[in-house]
């Protein structure tokens, strides 16, 4: 029990357990250790399991699918440099109805140095746990860090990052010559089966592998598509 909000975060081998104040936006929380085990056990409802962050260079763990959705939009967003999985509880004070800690679900490390905590839920789930949101968000707003809640991507994104995904390993991107020649080809919006044709002319490389090296440069957000209807080979793109 505690008298005041408080923060609890584990960094290698040590636990800092402080009152909450802005002092606690100064650490270096997206290199936190998860502060809870992920426990599994058989016929447990929930998917989960290991995402490779094209953004960490490393595994992060979720409990959902809906989890990993959030990872795979914040691996995309180029706005996110550092992403970490059950980084920290918040301790309530001992009067707090009916709650007593929470641990949000990811916090990610912003490019501009801003951090943000996020807490995954299903959209019918999101009323429930209103209080709970409510005092992580004033908590947030004490510390100096953003917050959201994450409720899952539109479908047709959903699908489209998906796929792109599977072409965020670094196997996929292309050489610095061939990244200039793709992005020349596809200077003025074409379709993407027209730019890959101009490219492996200009290139003299084989359409599966510009196939390949194109999609990753959508992934990095090198080249840019409308990823609210569905990618196919006469979508349209630009860089």
């Amino acid at each position: 029990m505690t008298d005041t909000t408080r923060v609890l975060l584990r960094l290698n081998e040590s636990v800092r357990n402080e009152a909450m104040s802005p002092e606690v936006a100064s650490w270096p929380a997206e290199r936190a250790l998860p502060i809870r085990q992920f426990f599994s056990w058989p016929g447990k409802r929930n998917y989960e399991g290991s995402w490779w962050s094209s953004t960490t260079r490393a595994h992060v763990e979720f409990e959902s699918l809906l989890e990993r959705d959030y990872l795979l939009a914040a691996d995309v967003d180029v706005r996110v440099v550092a992403i970490a999985a059950q980084p920290l509880a918040l301790l309530w004070p001992h009067n707090t109805k009916g709650q007593r800690d929470h641990v949000p679900d990811f916090f990610v490390r912003l490019s501009n140095g801003d951090g943000r905590l996020i807490d995954v839920r299903h959209p019918d789930r999101v009323e429930k746990g209103a209080a709970q949101f409510a005092m992580t968000r004033a908590a947030c707003n004490e510390i100096g860090w953003q917050y959201e809640i994450f409720t899952g991507l539109p479908g047709e994104r959903s699908q489209n990052l998906r796929w792109l995904a599977g072409y965020r390993q670094d196997r996929h991107a292309p050489d610095n010559d061939t990244a200039v020649a793709i992005r020349t080809c596809f200077a003025k919006p074409a379709a993407l089966q027209t730019g890959l044709r101009r490219a492996s002319t200009s290139t003299g490389r084989p359409l599966n592998i510009l196939t390949a090296n194109v999609l990753h440069l959508l992934w990095r957000q090198q080249l840019s598509a409308d990823l609210g209807i569905p990618l196919s080979m006469n979508s349209e793109i630009w860089s």
